[in-house]
């Protein structure tokens, strides 16, 4: 396993996802929810309705009630997760000694895929903006584990990417029920990008979102002038005095729109940098 390794799973061991609508079509996993089934788990008696099969009539209760009624057990649906990584031009920004953020979006990727396996449920990947296609169908089953690492690795950085279009473009393509994590730096205009959320939300979609910065971009530790080539076009000379006060703003501001446009939403969020274990971001995630 490239992206993942023993220590990290290790430090993953114990999280689980939990969807709050899960997202299954009725295969074994670890989700329970109440519907009409025979699995282990009984649940609770109600009255018999018309339509009712025979076999869930429990006949102990009707000879001493004399009435008939029905035994519902706990069916554990399998939940699909789709961990939808951000491959643009922009993700492959890393400061000095740092992993880029895409290699620490690879790692998180590799882990929520070895969580969602581990506990019987599905993974696949969905690449956003990356170059040719490296989509892998959920599945399941440890095979699917280093299917996935492959997939990760064989990720190709795409060129200028209009993130919010590429999150409009996948929302058309991923199924209606799904459980569904995007890694990504988020750059591009806030407005337009949790539109777009939105509709990846929409429907039986359970959505979570894990944003990776790196501190450079989050700091602007830069002095004097400055020739700033974009990794998704454009180039920029500034003096780095002058802009560094107005860019550390604008950086805290968007981070304030992402954080409480998504938890209004109750969409769980979280912050992944460079310079710090991904471990605990993807666990920050799954227990907002």
């Amino acid at each position: 396993m490239r992206w993942l390794d023993p220590a990290d799973q290790a430090r993953l061991k114990g999280l689980g996802l939990s969807p709050k609508r899960p997202a299954g079509q009725g295969a074994a996993g670890r989700h329970r929810t109440l519907a009409r089934g025979f699995s282990r788990d009984f649940a609770s008696h109600r009255p018999y309705a018309p339509g009712d099969e025979a076999r869930a009539i429990d006949w102990k209760a009707y000879a001493r009630l004399d009435r008939y009624y029905v035994r519902e057990y706990r069916a554990e649906d399998r939940v699909s997760l789709a961990v939808m990584v951000d491959a643009s031009a922009s993700m492959t920004f890393h400061g000095e000694g740092r992993e880029s953020k895409l290699d620490v979006a690879r790692h998180a990727a590799a882990g929520l895929a070895w969580i969602a396996l581990g506990q019987g449920d599905e993974a696949g990947l969905v690449p956003v903006g990356a170059a040719g296609d490296a989509s892998l169908r959920p599945r399941a089953g440890a095979g699917q584990l280093a299917v996935f690492d492959a997939g990760l690795t064989g990720l190709i950085p795409g060129a200028e990417t209009d993130l919010a279009a590429a999150l409009e473009a996948a929302a058309e393509s991923l199924p209606r029920r799904a459980a569904l994590v995007l890694i990504s730096d988020l750059l591009g205009d806030p407005a337009r990008v949790l539109k777009s959320l939105r509709r990846l939300s929409a429907g039986r979609r359970e959505l979570m979102v894990l944003r990776v910065i790196d501190p450079d971009e989050r700091d602007f530790p830069y002095e004097g002038s400055l020739r700033v080539e974009g990794l998704e076009g454009g180039m920029l000379t500034l003096d780095a005095a002058e802009a560094g006060p107005a860019y550390r703003a604008a950086f805290a501001r968007q981070e304030d729109v992402y954080r409480t446009s998504l938890r209004r939403a109750s969409v769980p969020y979280a912050v992944a940098a460079t310079d710090a274990p991904w471990t605990s971001a993807v666990s920050r995630l799954l227990s907002a």
